[in-house]
């Protein structure tokens, strides 16, 4: 199941998770779960009463500001040497944001580029001490599932059957094969 929100109310939900410390998706999931379970008891879901719509659509409107402001900061940064080409959009695909363009804009380091680096700066490591360097250096951004870097995430590159030529592993460290 999918739903298509306004980026703005998009923006608002994702604020509202952020603050209730859970993922947008399971604070939908909460509402729709309380409405269904009103539904089955067969007591009707309680009714706003203005002064809680009106509460409701004062905060909303504070969290659209917030996001205003954070969009605005974000147009205000300094923009990158490469300029990107106008990105032509067809009816109903939203606008990205200055944000994601700016992200886009930015080459992407690969987790096992970044390892081979850290190798040959560093010298063989373990994988948390190459987790920990990796993200000390800056230059790999983890994907959009936004998982921290780790030394599970590091191991599962270097055994990746892909990527396992590259590597050997010697007394619990981490090096390059041969080159």
């Amino acid at each position: 199941m999918s739903i298509r929100l306004d980026p703005r109310r998009l923006g608002a939900l994702k604020l509202l998770a952020a603050e209730a410390g859970i993922r947008p998706g399971e604070l939908v999931t909460r509402w729709v779960e309380e409405r269904l379970d009103a539904a089955r008891s067969g007591v009707p879901a309680p009714a706003v009463d203005g002064d809680a719509m009106a509460a409701l659509a004062a905060r909303v409107d504070e969290l659209a500001g917030r996001l205003d402001q954070l969009t605005a900061v974000a147009t205000t940064e300094p923009k990158t040497e490469t300029a990107a080409a106008p990105v032509k959009r067809g009816p109903g695909r939203p606008r990205k944001s200055p944000a994601a363009s700016a992200r886009k804009a930015e080459p992407r380091v690969a987790l096992h580029d970044e390892i081979i680096a850290v190798i040959r700066e560093l010298g063989p490591q373990t994988a948390a001490e190459l987790a920990s360097a990796i993200v000390e250096r800056g230059h790999y951004r983890v994907p959009r599932s936004g998982k921290p870097l780790d030394a599970a995430t590091v191991n599962a590159r270097v055994s990746n059957p892909t990527y396992r030529g590259r590597f050997v592993r010697r007394e619990h460290r981490i090096g390059l094969a041969v080159e």
